[in-house]
C-alpha cells in the first residue's frame, strides 16, 4: 500500500503497538511522553528494513554455505 509520505502507515502502527504491549492509542498519544511522529514514521520503518535486510543476507549466507557443502559431498 502506497501512502503519501509523512502518513503513518496503519499496519505497521499497529504491529509496533503489539511488540511493545501497548495500544495504538498508548502508542500515539504515550504514557508519559508520547513517541514523536518521525520515531514512529521514519526510524521504526527504517529499523526494520534494516534488521529484515540483516537478516536476508545472514540466511543467504547460510544458503551459501549448505550449498558448498553438499556439493563437497557429492565428490
Amino acid at each position: 500500500m502506497e501512502l503519501p509520505p509523512g502518513t503513518v502507515d496503519p499496519i505497521y502502527q499497529c504491529q509496533l503497538a503489539e511488540r511493545l504491549h501497548m495500544t495504538v492509542g498508548e502508542l500515539t498519544h504515550g504514557r508519559g511522553t508520547p513517541m514523536s511522529a518521525h520515531e514512529l514514521g521514519v526510524l521504526w520503518p527504517l529499523y526494520d528494513m534494516t534488521v529484515a535486510r540483516i537478516q536476508k543476507r545472514e540466511h543467504d549466507r547460510q544458503e551459501r554455505e549448505a550449498s558448498k557443502q553438499s556439493r563437497g559431498r557429492r565428490r
